[in-house]
């Protein structure tokens, strides 16, 4: 009965494993598409509202996936580079790849530098290559989700017998 347990234990240990792998590559998905939306709504308010670089943060700061913070908007408004706290903020999320970091923090990097036109060009650049990510980030999802559900229920059997 104790090995039965045991065996149980492992199956389901692995299987939470195999989720867990499932879900980040699920969250990267999300975050991208919310980012893409996220950036169509700052081209709206920057072209048609004419916001500042700080309103534009204190406007964009309660989306869903924001992690535009009101610490981050008291720090810009002290003086600190928005660039820097930008790409600090982004590396802390651990789903996102290199590369989404560098095209995130592209946006970042460039936000309140230039005229309008110069931001809405950059933020255009930017969803054009968060597009290619999210199409790449689409067909990992739908490839590797379940695989790693599968695997980790079959590593965690494969342990649990080990253990019988």
């Amino acid at each position: 009965m104790d090995r039965m347990l045991l065996f149980c234990f492992a199956t389901f240990c692995g299987a939470f494993v195999g989720i867990y792998f499932g879900r980040r590559i699920q969250d990267r998905y999300i975050f991208l598409t919310e980012m893409d939306a996220l950036i169509l709504k700052m081209e709206g308010l920057i072209k048609y509202n004419r916001y500042s670089v700080y309103e534009l943060l204190d406007k964009t700061r309660n989306e869903k996936l924001s992690f535009i913070t009101d610490d981050m908007i008291a720090q810009s408004r002290e003086g600190k580079r928005i660039d820097k706290l930008w790409r600090n903020e982004i590396s802390e999320i651990k789903y996102l790849t290199a590369d989404d970091i560098r095209v995130i923090s592209l946006l970042g990097d460039n936000l309140g530098k230039t005229d309008t036109d110069g931001q809405l060009a950059i933020m255009q650049t930017v969803r054009h290559s968060l597009d290619t990510l999210i199409k790449d980030s689409d067909e990992i999802r739908k490839k590797k989700t379940r695989l790693y559900r599968t695997l980790g229920i079959l590593l965690g059997a494969a342990v649990g017998i080990v253990l019988l």
